[in-house]
């Protein structure tokens, strides 16, 4: 049986991360999201110690998932609580790294068309996003 492993991430606005996870294919109504954190769930329904304010529910996950959520800590920055065998399904490394790159997109996004300028991206072979911002005052 595997367990949560925290993973450190830089995200800090909720807004940002739920835009993202609903980038990289969660629709927004399977995505919770709390102002007090809620505990999260093994793949047997069982309760676990970990807690979570933007949670994905198991069955949205995949086939023997837990639940995977993301804690926001006194400090601001949100860790996030994914499971060793969800690191080898849905949440591998390939999907963690598409969800900070789609998090950078969104923060970025709307800082700069809040300073009027227009944002276009475009995704490269690789996977990675290419930003264009224009419109400099």
């Amino acid at each position: 049986m595997s367990h949560f492993v925290e993973c450190q991430t830089e995200f800090r606005d909720p807004q940002a991360l739920i835009a993202a996870l609903i980038e990289c294919g969660f629709r927004a109504d399977q995505i919770e999201v709390h102002q007090e954190a809620v505990l999260l769930y093994g793949y047997r329904g069982d309760v676990r110690p970990q807690k979570a304010h933007v949670v994905i529910r198991r069955q949205h996950v995949g086939t023997a998932a837990k639940d995977v959520g993301w804690e926001r800590p006194p400090n601001g920055t949100y860790r996030s609580w994914i499971s060793e065998y969800d690191q080898r399904c849905r949440f591998d490394p390939a999907m963690q790294n598409r969800i900070k790159q789609e998090y950078a997109y969104q923060v970025i996004s709307r800082q700069q068309r809040a300073r009027g300028r227009s944002v276009e991206r475009q995704r490269l072979p690789s996977g990675e996003i290419e930003v264009t911002i224009a419109g400099y005052r």
